[in-house]
């Protein structure tokens, strides 16, 4: 229910026009006053209108994946801290893009394993994305059918190709 909170809160600030870490803390504000002591993640992140560049506000969240062309894999690790703790988030960083790449953003749900550090859920992750098929549908399935066996928590992904205009 929190979750679903945050995310019409999200839109509402969104659609006013707020940079990302203004999100992020309105956010966090929200969390704060109708939650107390509840905790969340958020990764936000805006593609320019061009495609060329990323620009990401991750407030405690996984990181995203960027896949180049030529297959290369690496986690986007600009990090701010947990919603729900009234701290300051970190200005978002901005990644460039090179033409074709893909953007990976999944939940912790996809990868979680009781017990397991969530570190080696993270590499496994990376690598299955690295060697996937290039069509977005096509790596979501393959995620879904490696990763989402008996999850207990929802998963949630989405995956991008950012073409230049």
């Amino acid at each position: 229910m929190a979750m679903g909170e945050l995310r019409h809160a999200l839109r509402a600030y969104a659609i006013e026009g707020h940079d990302p870490q203004t999100l992020l803390h309105r956010l966090d504000a929200l969390l704060v006053r109708l939650r107390p002591g509840l905790t969340a993640t958020v990764c936000l992140v805006l593609i320019d209108p061009d495609r060329r560049h990323l620009r990401i506000a991750n407030a405690g969240h996984l990181p995203p994946a960027l896949r180049l062309p030529d297959g290369t894999t690496r986690y986007l690790d600009d990090h701010g801290i947990l919603l729900g703790l009234n701290m300051p988030q970190p200005p978002p960083t901005t990644h460039p893009v090179p033409d074709g790449a893909t953007l990976l953003l999944v939940t912790d749900g996809l990868i979680e394993v009781p017990g397991e550090h969530l570190a080696t859920g993270l590499e496994a992750l990376r690598t299955v994305y690295a060697d996937a098929p290039p069509s977005p549908d096509s790596i979501g399935d393959l995620l879904l059918s490696t990763f989402a066996k008996a999850q207990s928590d929802d998963v949630a992904l989405l995956v991008a190709r950012l073409h230049h205009s």
